[in-house]
């Protein structure tokens, strides 16, 4: 049940924003009176935010959302600025767009004042000038082909595939955002004409002014999500939850979690194998039930949180969290491991992979008239920690104060 719930969170964080910008911005055109009062602004949309989201991506040093911007304001000056005896460069322009936005959301993200950077705009730059070279000196009767309507769209539908698959597989605010800025000029291209090198109306602009906004979204939440999530586990980090530390009021319960022996496994299996194992318990504690949220701490320690919970009530989720680390354990393969599975007829023995038990301590307190803030709850937590370990680990502590913590076993 909660990984449909994990897929439904997910699924309705890619609709926000750009899904819901897209979605506004589809609205407005569809009603003529909304449409008639905006297209005056359209213009000014469009020069706006396309301009802010090549200045927020240049200095957040996003070289991606860099050249995809920059590639929305080549379309729009190709489609609006080009004589109409070069009506060649619209569709080409048209086709080029979404297999730039492809390109650039494929590629890893290296920095714009680098080689990867600065090979990323270069392929912008050779592709403008090689499209106004071939309008201006190619026979346009021998690329007729290129101004059918149904090449833009294959173009686009490619593009988008491949945006949404980049969007699933790495599920950064990165790829969404190219993924909503493509369907937004996809919608401004189809209702403006420009696929057919018809005059383009306001909608081009409204449209392209839309893709800005959703570039800069994505800039933005991109530069949240290093600032205050874990890049290892993609849990929450320490700074999110110095952030949640000062909204916090009422009752709330921290739980202390640490992996019991990960130095040892670290020096015994290698760096690559431990950083596997953080990612499989903040997975699980990214699960937790009772309405927890789990941070990563530091190390191989995590925090949960549950708000508006006393410790008693926490615990049995704690504990359900910990049996179910304890019990699925961790499957260390070998690495010299073939990369594709042999067939059955094939005789050679492979050696069967390696099983290792992995598990958590957790100290966990409350907020009460001993513990009142959240710096003494988190301290009161961290010694029930040590309690955990001191009782021979992989269990769950109560904090001494806890009504409910002389009942437990030493």
């Amino acid at each position: 049940m909660k990984r449909p719930l994990a897929t439904l969170r997910f699924l309705g964080g890619l609709l926000v924003p750009g899904g819901v910008l897209v979605l506004a911005a589809w609205a407005v055109q569809r009603e003529e009176v909304v449409q008639s009062a905006a297209a005056p602004y359209a213009m000014n949309l469009c020069v706006g935010a396309l301009v802010a989201s090549v200045l927020l991506s240049w200095y957040y040093d996003q070289s991606r959302v860099l050249c995809s911007a920059s590639a929305v304001v080549l379309t729009v000056l190709a489609v609006t600025h080009i004589e109409s005896r070069s009506y060649l460069t619209p569709v080409v322009a048209v086709i080029l767009l979404p297999l730039n936005f492809s390109i650039f959301g494929v590629l890893k993200e290296r920095g714009v004042m680098t080689l990867d950077g600065l090979s990323k705009v270069a392929i912008l730059a050779l592709q403008a000038f090689a499209v106004l070279w071939l309008t201006e000196r190619a026979r346009i009767d021998a690329l007729d082909i290129l101004h059918q309507p149904s090449i833009a769209y294959i173009s686009f539908a490619a593009g988008a595939l491949t945006l949404l698959t980049l969007v699933f597989n790495r599920r950064t605010k990165v790829e969404q955002g190219l993924f909503w800025a493509l369907v937004a000029m996809f919608l401004g291209i189809t209702q403006s004409g420009a696929a057919t090198s018809a005059p383009p109306s306001d909608a081009l602009f409204f449209y392209a002014g839309t893709a800005g906004l959703v570039l800069v979204f994505a800039v933005l939440e991109h530069g949240y999500d290093i600032a205050y999530r874990d890049e290892l586990t993609g849990l929450p980090g320490r700074r999110a939850f110095n952030n949640v530390m000062e909204q916090l009021g009422g009752s709330y319960t921290f739980a202390m979690c640490d992996v019991d022996h990960f130095k040892r496994f670290n020096d015994a299996y290698g760096h690559e194998a431990g950083d596997q194992v953080l990612r499989m318990v903040a997975s699980k504690l990214s699960h937790v039930g009772g309405g927890g949220r789990a941070f990563r701490y530091g190390g191989e320690e995590f925090l949960i949180v549950f708000r508006g919970r006393a410790a008693s009530e926490a615990e049995p989720f704690v504990e359900a969290l910990r049996r179910s680390i304890a019990d699925v354990g961790f499957v260390l393969r070998s690495p010299d491991r073939p990369v594709r599975k042999p067939r059955p007829s094939q005789e050679t023995k492979q050696p069967s992979p390696t099983k290792i038990r992995i598990t958590i301590s957790v100290g966990i307190a409350e907020r009460s008239k001993r513990h009142s803030t959240p710096e003494l709850v988190l301290d009161a937590a961290d010694s029930a920690l040590y309690r955990a370990k001191e009782s021979g680990r992989n269990c769950v502590k109560l904090d001494e104060s806890t009504p409910r913590a002389f009942l437990q076993p030493a």
